[in-house]
């Protein structure tokens, strides 16, 4: 049903209909030849007789243009709406854990952010850009036509079969209030109705870090110089005279860091003399780094087997992964084993019955991540001084052991020599915590998609397709009793047991039929029911009897014991149409009508409509057909919903957060209850109106893609609008307030620059650039705004224009100075001058934004006989952001690791400097205070992954008795460049890295082996 027939030479032509009938009248009599062609079929012509029997075979090469769409598949020439597939190679080549950390510069108006590296870690996915303030901003995973709220890493990337993009209304719509921030449609592989197929790849590799650090002081040498010029610094500010100074840096030195010396000098002598050199007697006595302890190359392996196949009947796909990755971080590791079983039947010619399951079992063990400077290994190998040793060491720089013959650690206790006290995070050592400590999540996830088909009448078919997945997360968390953060409690031990389950049952009926040669009409009504259930039981003990036994039963003091379970309910009515004539013409149109159990007002609309035009197909552009293949101009607009405005780890998600929540208290002696969280009644969804309007296109066979403006408001915006604490008990309220949006465009071009059966090279280029803005907002905060960080909501301005103080640069003494506001005895603005005192300073918008002015991604495919080679990049141009990481490298305390940077700070015996003095004493002189001074540039380029393969002749694995072998190289996070060193922009889209010593990215190079029998 569906193919197009057209007599060869002229614009006869129909459609056939649901058993392959057509008619074509008036056909000439000098006609020969007929030309039968369907997506994904190979075209073919055949001799034009009264009757016609035509068997289409699949076209291999342009199977993917069937397009997964919400509750269903559209050939993507008939698509109204804008849906962008990932092409196969950069889901299949990638290491990923997760494929969400795959789809880096892989689709246009796609962001992939990212936190974490840790392996096993999913990223979010943001579309078009940020569409609320508070509310989330995630696109919606839809897996196998279900919506999913696990772990995509629970997903074995292999199984993968494709991977969809929904972006506008007319796409969205049918999933109502939970696409406003897009869709990204996962399908999982299906069996082939052919002979049984056995594919194995196996892979083998190297697990590192997977860019360069901040250029920090790391030897011990210029660590303790650096720390004298910031001591020197601080006392001829505070009135000394430079010869004075000096002096007095030299003789303060070691005492201001806890007199560690990792030199050995002779007695009486300084460590670093007055004129700021190294002393040339010192020799070194240990250098024990805990970077070198922390970091170093792991191992990674992987092996998957799948089998498909099947009859005219039945098809089936089976398969089993299993993937070890050890990350370079000291104690973390990731290892995942999944199987999944997809069963396809045609019982009856009627009756169409299916299952797909797939279970996964995953073990993570972290690491702490943007926790305190003593137990997170990135802070401690960043901002700890490289002077404090991992081990303890005598006098002489002898290694100090324990009574069973074990390296002593160095806790900052005086282990090391007996006189020296670390001055920060004494008790700790990251290295023993992290070899003592467990933090150890076991995952078990189990899902199911099953369905059942009829068809009858002829043009009419019924479908039920009910989903369940349940995901238990167990985890423990265990301090030692022998040091760091659980020595002072005897041990400190949590265990977690966290229950996710989901079903989702719905039901439609579609409707579909070819009317006359060129009507063809698709409807389809449905109902939707979803629940989401988290169940959450957790407790604590401290004071272990046995220091090696993290289970509670070894605790003696109860901490805490806690549980609750939250629920979530979504019921739709939806129904759509589509219709298009000849091919040229296409209409489409859908409705859905949510109700939510998080709002009181219940029940929401959503709705769209959307149109395009084929206009390659037009009569008056018959003399562009030697280079125009196709030219369609598409539009959109519709309605969408979002109630996403709370977590499992918010309070109010528990119940409703239209209702006021009490916390239970106890005394000892009296049972009671506090405020904990105030409803809001009226809260409602967040209303999102989206248009769009695009162009795809395709010239001489070989460039192809796609042209796009879209227009995104969101109006009753969900914002926690923030409150005193101190009057109100809670620091924030939800409202809907005020209206936001964003306008970009986007663009997909590919280019087939050879298309040969032995030679063939694509490159394609996607990217996006929007901007946003603030429409309206309350009466009372249309002149202030609304402070939020370093940002402030106005009327007119960017949600991501900077607010903040502006540096001035420097006094005669290096003192940094800020603008601030001169005002009149009305307190009116009359012009602006400049302050040595942070606190004075006046916050202004700065017309930097922390939005990126483009991003997008270059990939290339190349094979030539058996040799492929494909290449994914991403990259961001503009934007600027807060290096929070950096900074924590440009504090005044001398004790801290210091960035080269340091040497920047205004030095008083040159009266030379580009930033600011370095004074510990006068905090209006940090330069890592919030200002201008500390944007930087947000501009990156990545190289994502390069794959090299070869694929062996055919007649010779034929006679091993394999149908192929391949065998192949492949690295991801090969390469980062950014403004600084250390620096990666990808982590966060609010204007800041939002590090604070998060777990970098880790490059991942292999060789592997796939064979198919």
């Amino acid at each position: 049903m569906g193919a197009s027939v057209l007599v060869k030479g002229t614009q006869i032509g129909a459609i056939t209909g649901v058993d392959g009938d057509f008619t074509l009248p008036n056909v000439p009599s000098s006609a020969k030849t007929l030309v039968i062609s369907y997506i994904g079929m190979k075209t073919q012509e055949v001799v034009i007789k009264p009757s016609v029997k035509v068997v289409m075979m699949p076209d291999t090469e342009i199977l993917d243009e069937v397009t997964v769409v919400a509750y269903g598949t559209k050939r993507k020439q008939d698509l109204v709406g804008s849906i962008s597939s990932v092409k196969n190679e950069i889901i299949s080549n990638s290491q990923a854990t997760s494929v969400s950390n795959a789809l880096e510069g892989a689709v246009a108006g796609l962001q992939v952010v990212s936190s974490s590296g840790q392996p096993g870690q999913d990223a979010n996915i943001v579309l078009r850009g940020i569409g609320s303030i508070s509310a989330s901003n995630n696109a919606l995973i839809v897996v196998d036509g279900v919506p999913f709220n696990g772990k995509l890493s629970d997903i074995n990337p292999t199984d993968i079969a494709s991977v969809n993009v929904s972006k506008d209304a007319v796409s969205n719509s049918l999933y109502g209030s939970r696409a406003a921030g897009g869709v990204v449609m996962i399908t999982t592989k299906t069996g082939r109705k052919d002979k049984v197929a056995i594919n194995f790849n196996g892979s083998w590799g190297v697990a590192q870090r997977a860019y360069k650090d901040y250029d920090m002081a790391t030897d011990p040498g210029e660590f303790y110089r650096l720390s004298w010029y910031g001591l020197r610094n601080t006392y001829w500010a505070a009135g000394k005279s430079i010869e004075d100074s000096n002096l007095a840096a030299s003789q303060d030195l070691l005492g201001e860091l806890g007199n560690y010396n990792a030199y050995i000098i002779p007695q009486g002598e300084y460590l670093v003399t007055p004129d700021g050199k190294l002393n040339p007697n010192a020799r070194l006595r240990y250098n024990d780094s805990f970077a070198d302890a922390l970091f170093d190359n792991a191992f990674r392996q992987e092996y998957n087997v799948s089998a498909s196949g099947g009859n005219d009947r039945t098809d089936y796909y089976v398969s089993m992964g299993f993937l070890d990755n050890d990350s370079y971080v000291l104690g973390s590791s990731y290892e995942r084993f999944t199987a999944r079983a997809n069963v396809n039947s045609q019982l009856k010619s009627w009756l169409k019955v299916g299952t797909n399951v797939g279970y996964s079992k995953a073990t993570q063990n972290g690491v702490q991540e943007n926790a305190g400077a003593a137990s997170n290994p990135f802070e401690v190998a960043r901002s700890w001084a490289p002077i404090f040793p991992v081990h303890a060491y005598d006098a002489e720089g002898n290694m100090k052991y324990y009574e069973d013959g074990s390296p002593m650690y160095d806790a900052g206790n005086g282990e090391t020599d007996g006189t020296s006290k670390r001055p920060t995070a004494t008790n700790q050592n990251v290295i023993a915590n992290m070899k003592e400590d467990i933090r150890e999540t076991v995952y078990n996830n189990l899902t199911s998609r099953s369905y059942l088909e009829i068809s009858f009448l002829k043009n009419f078919k019924f479908t039920a397709n009910y989903s369940y997945d349940f995901t238990n997360s167990s985890q423990t968390v265990f301090y030692t009793p022998l040091i760091g953060d659980g020595q002072s409690f005897g041990g400190r031990g949590t265990k977690g047991s966290y229950n996710t389950t989901t079903t989702n049952f719905n039901q439609i009926l579609a409707y579909s039929n070819v009317f006359g040669d060129n009507h063809h009409l698709s409807a389809k009504i449905g109902h939707e029911y979803y629940k989401y259930e988290y169940q959450y039981l957790a407790g604590q003990k401290t004071n272990f009897f046995n220091p090696n036994n993290p289970e509670l039963d070894n605790g003696g003091q109860m901490q805490y014991i806690n549980s609750y379970t939250a629920n979530h309910n979504i019921e739709g009515y939806f129904g759509m149409a589509d219709y298009d004539y000849s091919n040229k013409y296409y209409l489409s149109a859908a409705f859905r009508r949510d109700g939510t159990s998080r709002f009181l007002d219940r029940w929401g609309n959503f709705w769209s409509v959307g149109a395009a035009w084929r206009i390659s197909n037009e009569a008056f552009m018959e003399g562009t057909n030697s280079w125009l293949n196709d030219l369609k101009l598409r539009a959109s607009y519709g309605t969408q919903g979002n109630e996403s405005i709370l977590s499992e780890y918010d309070y109010a998600y528990v119940y409703t957060p239209y209702q006021d929540q009490y916390t239970v208290t106890w005394n000892g002696s009296e049972l009671g209850y506090s405020p904990e969280f105030y409803g809001n009644p009226d809260l409602t969804w967040e209303k999102q109106k989206t248009f769009d309007v695009g162009v795809d296109f395709r010239l001489f066979d070989r460039v192809y893609g796609s042209f796009e403006y879209f227009y995104r408001r969101t109006d009753d915006m969900l914002f926690k609008r923030p409150v005193a604490y101190s009057t109100a008990g809670r620091p924030y309220n939800w409202e809907n307030l005020g209206a936001m949006k964003n306008t970009g465009i986007e663009f997909e071009v590919n280019v087939d620059i050879f298309n040969q059966p032995d030679l063939k090279w694509t490159v394609s280029l996607v990217g996006s650039h929007y901007k946003n803005r603030i429409v309206t907002l309350p009466e009372e905060n249309r002149e202030n705004g609304i402070t939020s960080g370093p940002f402030n909501l106005r009327e007119g301005k960017s949600r991501f224009e900077y607010y903040t103080y502006m540096y001035a640069g420097m006094d005669e003494k290096g003192n940094a100075m800020w603008y601030m506001d001169e005002t009149n005895e009305k307190g009116e603005v009359t012009g602006r001058t400049t302050t040595t005192t942070y606190a004075d300073a006046t916050r202004y918008f700065i017309g930097k934004s922390a939005l990126p002015d483009f991003n997008g991604g270059l990939s290339t495919t190349f094979s030539y006989k058996g040799i492929d080679l494909s290449i994914a990049t991403a990259f961001q141009i503009g934007g600027y952001a807060y290096d929070y990481s950096y900074l924590s490298g440009m504090s005044s305390s001398f004790y801290v690791g210091h960035n080269k940077d340091m040497w920047k700070t205004f030095n008083p015996e040159t009266g030379q400097g580009s930033l600011p003095i370095w004074n510990a004493d006068n905090a209006s002189n940090s330069f890592t205070q919030q200002s201008d001074l500390n944007l930087i540039k947000a501009s990156y380029f990545s190289i994502r992954n390069i794959t090299l393969g070869y694929t062996l002749p055919k007649n010779l694995t034929q006679k091993l008795g394999v149908e192929k072998l391949r065998i192949y190289a492949t690295a991801d996070n090969l390469g980062l460049w950014s403004k600084r060193q250390g620096f990666d922009p990808r982590v966060a889209m609010a204007g800041s890295d939002d590090e604070y010593g998060g777990y970098s990215p880790m490059r991942v190079i292999s060789g592997g082996i796939n064979l198919t029998f």
